[in-house]
């Protein structure tokens, strides 16, 4: 299989999983909807959050599979750097929606996590 048919599969199965995160997060925050409207916007809010760091994930798989074949300790260093960044990422995101926007916390994390675990789960 050659670089780029790898990298176009890659693509595909991370397209795909985006694509399943969108429907979680509509149908999640429809549901909260039905509850009360300010926990559907907290939803959609943890949705949002789970994309993008799920997207800085894809960003970084890419461009380490890109490198590993000639640096694989880059591409590593690639991954560890991407899990880092992550990490304080889902820290100011939670902290801005929970803290500074008063968003409930409850459908906010509950949608992160479905749509983080459907991303995961709709990707291999």
């Amino acid at each position: 299989m050659t670089r780029d048919t790898e990298q176009e599969e890659l693509a595909q199965k991370i397209t795909k999983g985006r694509k399943a995160q969108l429907l979680v997060i509509f149908v999640i925050a429809l549901l909260f909807a039905i509850r009360d409207i300010n926990h559907a916007g907290a939803a959609i809010y943890g949705g949002v959050l789970s994309l993008v760091v799920s997207l800085t994930l894809s960003f970084a798989v890419l461009k380490a599979t890109d490198v590993s074949k000639s640096d694989p300790k880059t591409a590593m260093g690639i991954l560890y750097v991407s899990a880092v960044i992550r990490f304080i990422l889902i820290l100011v995101l939670f902290a801005i929606g929970i803290g500074w926007l008063g968003f409930n916390s409850i459908p906010l994390v509950v949608t992160a996590i479905a749509a983080w675990l459907t991303g995961i789960i709709a990707s291999r």
